[in-house]
């Protein structure tokens, strides 16, 4: 009787885990940098030039609409990583259909970018669909908090590498974790055997 409750519990805690987890997904496309317009001086002091390969994840959340998007059909979509370490002044995340295709604006705190995509929806992208077009904007600051020169990076043909509802770990945040539960695992092993 013991084991079947504790099997019980077990199928629970499980089943509403998976129930309790959040819509967002990750989009995450990778592409070559075409052209560079460097006013910021934010792509060199990324090192970053035409021919760079670059990475960018998109967080997508199709329960939200788009935070002043244009159109009712819009979805709320926000940059989860970029590669440009600005400062951005636009406050609108949407996700739009566009000529069949879709149209996005998606920005964080330090860039906002562009990207525009025909012939295939949102919706119907796939790992190793392409992406037409993105473009990546950031601020620099002057030293007196000023908005300073602007950097623009653009790509074309983008690559969609991975849809994933779990947001990507960098490799040195995934280190400490692992670490942390062998050490946590060490101390109750040591403790109570």
């Amino acid at each position: 009787m013991k084991n079947s409750i504790i099997a019980f519990l077990i199928v629970l805690i499980l089943s509403v885990a998976g129930f309790a987890q959040a819509s967002p997904y990750y989009l995450t496309l990778e592409g070559t940098v075409g052209s560079i317009n460097d006013g910021g001086g934010l792509a060199s002091a990324a090192n970053i030039g035409v021919g760079a390969n670059v990475k960018y994840v998109i967080q997508v959340d199709p329960d939200k609409h788009g935070v002043s998007g244009k159109g009712r059909d819009s979805i709320f979509g926000t940059l989860y990583a970029g590669v440009l370490s600005g400062h951005n002044t636009q406050g609108q995340n949407y996700i739009n259909p566009y000529y069949e295709g879709f149209y996005a604006q998606t920005g964080n705190e330090k860039s906002i970018t562009y990207i525009q995509n025909w012939g295939l929806d949102f919706a119907d992208l796939a790992v190793g669909s392409t992406v037409k077009s993105l473009t990546e904007y950031s601020h620099s600051l002057t030293p007196g908090g000023w908005y300073g020169g602007e950097t623009t990076l653009t790509l074309n043909n983008l690559k969609v590498t991975d849809i994933s509802n779990v947001a990507p770990t960098p490799i040195p945040a995934a280190a400490v974790i692992m670490l942390g539960g062998l050490g946590l695992v060490g101390f109750i092993k040591r403790r109570f055997a």
